[in-house]
Parts: structure tokens; sequence; C-alpha cells
């Protein structure tokens, strides 16, 4: 995510907070992008990501002072994403925990399996839907720093600073990503 200069974010964020909805605008459109394929990363449902990044936004947008300026504004909203994914994601581990599911052998034999003809999915998708698939499937640590690396183009070291681990790590991660 590029980030507005210091001295124009603040004088939109200022702008919010005196209700200016032109301000409010001018933000969403700038940060919703990369914001939202944050949240897919973490979520893998478009749907539940448009519902987190609005709630992400009307978190940030109740309270603009509550951004201090010590963090890029784009990681501050991540910050704010991430912490509502995490909310989504226990409520539905609570909801999966109350469902009982009683099915009998012979009734789970002629569910179709979800592993699908990949060339014929080939033809008939779009390559960056069949890229979107394969980083689904890697684990969140794996999702975040191929974001942050490869459609954010960030260097090694802010990522490091992003996610609080050491460069080592990152690599280590990244190219784990990459081999799966």
């Amino acid at each position: 995510m590029k980030n507005l200069s210091a001295s124009d974010l603040q004088v939109l964020l200022n702008q919010v907070g005196a209700g200016d909805n032109k301000a409010v605008e001018k933000i969403y459109r700038f940060y919703q992008a990369s914001l939202f394929a944050f949240i897919r990363l973490r979520v893998r449902d478009d749907h539940v990501a448009e519902e987190i990044l609005n709630d992400t936004f009307m978190i940030a947008f109740q309270k603009p002072e509550q951004y201090n300026g010590s963090a890029e504004y784009s990681t501050w909203l991540c910050g704010i994403a991430k912490n509502v994914c995490g909310a989504w994601m226990r409520k539905q581990n609570a909801a999966m925990r109350r469902c009982v599911f009683d099915a009998k052998d012979d009734e789970l034999e002629n569910v179709p399996t979800p592993d699908w003809d990949l060339l014929s999915r080939l033809e008939s998708e779009e390559l960056h839907e069949v890229m979107q698939e394969c980083i689904d499937r890697l684990p969140v640590t794996h999702r975040e720093v191929f974001f942050w690396t490869w459609f954010e183009e960030e260097p090694l070291s802010v990522v490091a600073a992003r996610l609080g681990c050491p460069a080592g790590t990152v690599k280590s991660r990244l190219f784990n990503a990459r081999a799966k």
C-alpha cells in the first residue's frame, strides 16, 4: 500500500473528524483496494471481505484522532482489519462448534470431491483466480509475507518491521510460500 504524505493524510483525518464525507471518500478510495486484498488473504470469501473492509473503515473513521502517526496509516488500517478478521473467525468457529454433523458413511460416499480438473479450470478461469486459490491454501503467515512483498512490493526490512519478526524469518516464509 502506497501511503499519502503525512501532511495530506493529517488534513484529511482532521476533515473526517469534522464530518467531511469527501475526505472519508478520498481516504477510502486511496486505501480500499490494498486493504481489501489484505483482508481477502485472511478470510478467503469476497462477500465477507467486503463486510470486514467496511467495518474496518467504520472503526477508523469513527475516531480518526486515534491514529497517532507512529506507524504508516496503511499499517494501522491493517491492524484494525486483522482484529476484525479475528473476531469474525472466532464467531465462525463458535458457530461450527455448535453444529452437529450426523452423517452416515454411505451418505458421505455420494458427496462430490472438491478437487476439480485443473486443466479445465485453467481454460475456464482467469489466471488471477487460480493464483488466488493457490494463495488461499497457504498458511496466514505465508500469505501475509507474500502479500506485502509481492503485491505491495515492500522491501523485506519493511515487511519484517510490520510483522514484528526478523528479516530472515520473512525470507524463510517467502521461500516456503513460493515453494508451496
